[in-house]
């Protein structure tokens, strides 16, 4: 998702289709002067000298009709300039001052979004909450309901991203973040031992047009079928992983659970042949030593 490209343009559109009033504005106001430069810049992706013209027009003109406004541009200025500290400082002031701003919502998420790059999981799940509750039906709605899941999810708060995400996947078929929220919906399933919503849950992340978690579930099926007992389907899964996916991440992974499926089918020689195989493609993968134990444990 580009969320760049809708952070205006689509935002505006979407409050004037919802009957938000406009600010009485004067072209020629110093105010809008500044906003309008800020804007031009903010639209040419020139984040600092946006964020000058913005801040300017926050301390100059306390009353412009752009207030609001400017403060949740700087704000995402200084998000998309990495500067996750500053942008929360920004976001939280703008949703302080005027409380009835309909980029509240918009300014939540992005509080929220920076939260959690910054790994305040639980500071990011209250300010998406916080957006999803001011606008269920925003620009970045779908976006701030995934997020709430995967802040629950990175809390280890399974039941809570589960709820969040299942209701993500229902409310919002047609998010760009579908693929997402259907992955780590499975990965909370596996970490509760709900291993065929699990398998139900990545068996649809390939579904969603263009995901790049495909190669991601298909090794996670593969776990869960192998968490679930059935040996035969895990190496069938793990199977189709190496085949098709020969570049993935998750190919020394899917050899070493290959090895120690053939030792647990009592399959020494196929269980050694595949920890050869893992050696010579990844010399230097932390599964080798714990493969070769896990094969000695099992008399191979």
């Amino acid at each position: 998702m580009t969320l760049r490209l809708r952070s205006w343009t689509v935002l505006a559109i979407a409050l004037a289709a919802c009957g938000s009033d406009p600010p009485t504005i004067d072209p020629g106001a110093p105010d809008e002067v500044l906003f309008q430069e800020g804007l031009a810049l903010y639209d040419q992706q020139q984040f600092a000298p946006a964020t000058a013209r913005f801040d300017e027009l926050l301390t100059t003109y306390p009353a412009s009709p752009r207030h609001d406004n400017a403060g949740y541009l700087t704000g995402r200025c200084a998000y998309e300039l990495a500067d996750y500290p500053g942008a929360i400082t920004k976001l939280v002031a703008m949703r302080g001052a005027p409380a009835h701003s309909p980029f509240i919502p918009a300014a939540s998420y992005f509080t929220g979004r920076a939260r959690f790059r910054t790994l305040d999981f639980l500071g990011s799940e209250a300010d998406f909450q916080a957006s999803v509750t001011a606008d269920g039906a925003g620009v970045f709605a779908d976006n701030a309901q995934y997020y709430l899941g995967r802040a629950a999810y990175e809390l280890a708060d399974h039941a809570g991203a589960i709820a969040a995400l299942a209701a993500f996947e229902t409310s919002y078929p047609q998010s760009s973040y579908l693929d997402n929220g259907r992955y780590y919906l499975g990965r909370a399933y596996f970490a509760t031992g709900a291993y065929p919503l699990a398998a139900a849950a990545f068996a649809r992340v390939p579904l969603t047009p263009m995901t790049i978690y495909a190669d991601d579930a298909q090794y996670w099926l593969g776990r869960t079928d192998y968490a679930a007992g059935d040996l035969p389907g895990a190496l069938t899964s793990l199977d189709a992983l190496i085949a098709t996916f020969p570049t993935s991440q998750y190919i020394d992974n899917a050899l070493a659970y290959e090895a120690q499926i053939y030792a647990d089918q009592g399959q020494c020689a196929m269980a050694r042949q595949v920890l050869g195989q893992l050696g010579a493609q990844f010399p230097a993968s932390t599964y080798l030593a714990g493969t070769d134990a896990y094969l000695l444990g099992k008399g191979c």
